[in-house]
């Protein structure tokens, strides 16, 4: 098998700083400058770097995907793939519970409306049911034939599939049928996966044999690290701290404290100290809510 390989630019938009890098970085010359994976902390390096102009590989059909498989890149972004953290599934594939809550977008000319629901159950090829939508606690009644797009999580995967209302009663309770899917669309949220946030946070620290506190703001956060601005240093690289915030999903309030180590440690032209923080030790609990605000976040972008 012929691997064929060419370098294309690299546009400002596809790097982001604070965000793992999605390919191998390479300069004019074709060497290799930046591993997948490396966190530019500052836009003044982008800038730099941008200069010098800088590119990435392209791997050609099979032999990128192969490529991939052997580097160990499970996603194929080194490849190009922008699809491959994708797959469709059936709906009784998925481990889902009465009660799991389904957010259901109205597809409408002049307007667009979400809303959260409640599972109550479904039958495979007839119907999905699910409670009437609410809004401060008043009954939104959709019409039937009203077509919708559901979306819901479930483990570290999000799942979307389009539906039209078969019909919507009060009886026994407020409750509407939906069409049965024929696929479901998953995408896996990875781990490394970040979005810009401007999130307040308590910060402890070690310093000698006493703890020290103090105010921080997360500027970009994954399920496995978050970017930490501080006007004081919190700390070297290796050094453990302790992060306490607040996240909003679906307009509940998730009260957070997790344990970091700093990976990194800069400072910006205002003075202000960025932290790179590893998370360590999450307990399923927040991770699962870390993964669900994440995903969401990127959700809202690709909209």
């Amino acid at each position: 098998m012929v691997v064929e390989s060419y370098y294309v630019p690299l546009k400002r938009a596809e790097i982001e700083v604070g965000k793992p890098l999605a390919w191998d970085v390479f300069d004019h010359n074709h060497k290799l400058l930046l591993k997948r994976g490396f966190v530019l902390e500052r836009p003044a390096q982008l800038d730099a770097l941008l200069e010098k102009g800088l590119f990435k590989e392209r791997i050609s059909g099979r032999a990128g995907q192969a490529r991939a498989a052997r580097d160990g890149d499970a996603t194929g972004e080194a490849a190009g793939s922008d699809d491959a953290g994708e797959r469709t599934v059936q709906l009784d594939e998925i481990k889902l519970s009465i009660g799991d809550p389904f957010q259901i977008q109205m597809q409408v000319e002049q307007a667009e409306s979400r809303y959260y629901v409640k599972l109550i159950g479904y039958l495979r090829g007839k119907s999905v049911l699910v409670t009437m939508p609410e809004v401060d606690g008043r009954l939104c009644y959709v019409r039937e034939s009203q077509a919708l797009v559901v979306r819901f999580f479930a483990g570290r995967n999000a799942y979307a599939f389009p539906a039209h209302v078969l019909r919507s009663s009060s009886v026994p309770f407020p409750h509407m049928c939906l069409t049965y899917p024929a696929q479901v669309r998953g995408l896996v949220v990875r781990a490394g996966e970040r979005v810009p946030v401007r999130i307040i946070c308590a910060v402890s620290a070690r310093e000698d044999t006493r703890t020290v506190s103090a105010a921080g703001m997360l500027t970009n956060l994954s399920v496995s690290g978050a970017m930490l601005s501080a006007k004081s240093r919190l700390g070297d690289k290796g050094d453990l701290i302790s992060v306490k915030f607040r996240l909003t999903i679906r307009d509940i309030e998730v009260l957070t404290a997790i344990d970091a180590s700093i990976r990194s440690l800069t400072q910006d032209d205002t003075g202000e100290f960025l932290h790179g923080i590893q998370f360590a030790g999450l307990p399923n609990d927040v991770a699962i809510a870390l993964t669900a605000f994440v995903y969401h976040k990127l959700a809202e972008t690709s909209r």
